[in-house]
């Protein structure tokens, strides 16, 4: 017997369409990365990350398909939401680019499962929506900024403006679509945690938020 699903109400709608947007520009901004890589084996590393993040937004549109959303329309509510950002933080550096997006994929990355528990949607998917740059951060950067204090001063000061970019756009995203949060207590409380696990990211890779 085939399964039914229920549908998908506007509170859902919302959720589901910022985290399949969120992975689309995961996925460009990591291809991109890996088409400035220095070398052709970071490249590769990133061509991958790219592809993981594709095959999320790829099983939202099996989950979407399923339960009658349309997922492009949904996804398509939040188009141009990283275009500001990326205006005013342009790397002048491949590793400003990386330490861009170490911030901007770690922070999202927690609003996304933030909202995504509030809502009772997609439980224990840590794994799945690790796209893997955190620990190629943690392995490739970390030991390098550990050695080189000036390069760990110029990425800490570049890491504050891009977080501080993030972060006004994880409170605006939360403001002009209050169904994600529901409540303007649950949105703080949001907004709390995603500063600290970029606090504690920071630490990871040896710079200072």
């Amino acid at each position: 017997m085939e399964r039914t699903y229920e549908p998908v109400d506007a509170d859902t709608a919302e959720v589901v369409g910022l985290i399949a947007y969120a992975a689309l520009a995961g996925m460009t901004r990591l291809a991109k990365d890996g088409d400035q890589a220095p070398t052709i084996g970071v490249h590769i590393e990133h061509a991958r990350m790219a592809a993981k993040a594709f095959r999320v937004f790829e099983q939202l549109e099996v989950w979407a398909e399923h339960r009658g959303l349309d997922l492009a329309a949904a996804a398509g509510e939040y188009s141009g939401l990283f275009d500001d950002l990326d205006a005013r933080t342009r790397p002048s550096t491949w590793w400003e680019r990386s330490v861009k997006t170490y911030v901007t994929l770690g922070m999202f990355t927690d609003l996304l499962h933030e909202v995504a528990e509030l809502h009772g949607l997609f439980p224990d998917q840590d794994e799945a929506w690790d796209l893997g740059q955190g620990e190629w951060e943690r392995a490739n950067l970390a030991p390098r900024t550990a050695s080189d204090e000036q390069l760990a001063a110029r990425l800490s000061l570049w890491a504050r403006r891009v977080a501080g970019e993030v972060l006004g756009l994880v409170r605006s995203t939360l403001f002009t679509h209050p169904l994600l949060a529901k409540d303007p207590d649950a949105s703080d409380a949001m907004v709390a945690w995603v500063t600290k696990r970029h606090r504690e990211r920071m630490v990871e890779i040896n710079l200072k938020a």
